[in-house]
């Protein structure tokens, strides 16, 4: 009998949209294997929860995963969390999680609150489908020659990066998708929660010179052939 992996997603902002099975699954594991440790013990100081925490990161992944994976073969309990919302979005971990796949080991999916599927929702536009790009490249050259890329695509379409390139995001967006509808949620869940709606041109007078740093999601609309 194998132990078992969770993978536990965490509150986005809001601490109460965090699940009671997450809670109790995080106080029966063996420990925790977090992003980053400020984060994490934040998180479990919050709910009285003390537990081990052990870091899987860009810098130690293929290590730590193989002591982790040993752990859960022996028959550990241990979960599995990123800073917020979903693990493996763009986060470290799927090393061990392919290792438990090849393995047979049991993988529980605790979910949650979600920034993308809550941004999505909340854009107002056609979300039968849509396409999640996640983080393009951090090069601003690169970039643009991704975003030209998708902007004939027909479906809507999922941005994120880190806190504090929004604005150069929508700078690119000005500049290759013009007057495209554009939705922006900031902080989504948190006190200062903001929406921005608009084409990215409208959202970044709106913003003006305020220095907004914080985690985003960008919802771009669809292209709309205007000759049909």
């Amino acid at each position: 009998m194998t132990g078992t992996l969770n993978i536990i997603t965490t509150p986005i902002g809001n601490y109460s949209d965090i699940t009671l099975r997450a809670l109790n699954t995080l106080a029966e594991s063996d420990y925790i294997v977090c992003e980053e440790y400020k984060e994490a013990a934040k998180l479990l100081r919050f709910f009285e929860i003390s537990k081990e925490l052990r870091s899987i990161n860009e810098h130690n992944e293929g290590e730590s995963s193989e002591e982790i994976f040993l752990d859960l073969v022996q028959g550990k309990k241990v979960s599995l969390i990123s800073d917020c919302g979903t693990p493996l979005f763009s986060d470290p971990g799927n090393v061990l999680l392919q290792r438990c796949i090849e393995a047979n080991v049991n993988i529980e999916f605790i979910g949650g609150a979600n920034s993308v599927l809550a941004s999505v929702v909340l854009s107002g536009f056609d979300i039968s489908r849509f396409y999640y790009f996640g983080f393009l490249s951090p090069k601003a050259e690169i970039r643009k020659i991704e975003m030209f890329q998708i902007k004939y695509l027909d479906k809507v379409f999922v941005l994120m990066d880190t806190p504090y390139r929004l604005k150069a995001l929508l700078k690119d967006i000005k500049e290759i998708f013009e007057q495209r509808k554009v939705f922006v949620a900031f902080n989504i869940t948190m006190e200062n929660e903001r929406k921005f709606r608009g084409t990215a041109a409208e959202i970044l007078d709106e913003i003006g010179e305020e220095n907004l740093k914080g985690e985003f999601v960008i919802i771009v609309d669809k292209y709309y052939d205007k000759h049909n």
